[in-house]
């Protein structure tokens, strides 16, 4: 009993040392990347030099980018079109925390008094989803989207991203008649943020694009149906940036 007491704790040390291993390294690949690129893209490439699977440096990336957007504050993108404020999306956030905030503490409550390990389980994962919604919001509220150099840059949080070449764009329109049936096809992109709502405008594309979800799987799209605040000012712009393109 007492060797296996020993090889448990030189186990453990070895796996204290590796991880401190892989954060030096992480470190030194994150310094080495360009600035020109924003925190998340410096992360990702950091942890594709040490990992293979797309699907771990995915997690991985999003894990380090939900504590970022908790504990950091920075000014949202300048010249961006917001998505949230138009149907109030931070209220409703707001008033999922709070029923999950009484939901967790009932929940764990009833289950410490027949399942203490099962209670503070369960009051982990509810402290995860509340971390991971807050950081989630503030990663839509800094991330709008974006008409540049090209591109139209669509970022869902810490979700999913999608990058489109103007160029690449078929036709943009308020037509919504196939939004029902098309929102469950695998080449349409819903950038609804609850779903209540028709979307202001359908996005078709000339060329499938690649998108990664939520753990990193790629596909490709084909159409985008997504709302905006200020739909008249994006749809001008979009037009004329096309037209030019």
């Amino acid at each position: 009993m007492w060797i296996s007491k020993e090889i448990l704790i030189v186990i453990e040390m070895i796996l204290i040392i590796m991880a401190i291993w892989r954060i030096v390294k992480f470190i030194g690949f994150f310094r080495q990347t360009s600035s020109s690129l924003n925190f998340e893209e410096r992360v990702e490439e950091s942890f594709k030099k040490q990992f293979k699977s797309k699907i771990l440096v995915t997690l991985l990336t999003r894990e380090v980018s939900i504590y970022y957007y908790l504990f950091t504050k920075q000014p949202a993108v300048d010249n961006g079109y917001t998505y949230y404020k138009k149907i109030g999306y931070g209220g409703i956030i707001g008033a999922f925390i709070g029923v999950m905030v009484l939901e967790g503490i009932g929940v764990s409550y009833f289950l410490h008094s027949w399942n203490k390990a099962l209670a503070i389980i369960h009051l982990i994962m509810s402290i995860y989803l509340i971390v991971y919604l807050v950081a989630d919001f503030k990663a839509i509220k800094r991330n709008p989207i974006t008409l540049k150099d090209g591109k139209l840059r669509i970022k869902l949080g810490l979700r999913i991203k999608a990058e489109v070449d103007l160029n690449n764009i078929e036709s943009i329109s308020s037509s919504r008649i196939h939004y029902e049936e098309d929102k469950k096809k695998r080449d349409v992109l819903d950038l609804n943020l609850i779903g209540f709502d028709d979307p202001d405008f359908e996005i078709v594309l000339k060329e499938p694009v690649r998108i990664k979800d939520f753990i990193g799987r790629e596909y490709p799209i084909k159409k985008i149906y997504l709302s905006i605040d200020e739909k008249e000012n994006f749809s001008n712009e979009c037009t004329r940036l096309i037209q030019s393109a």
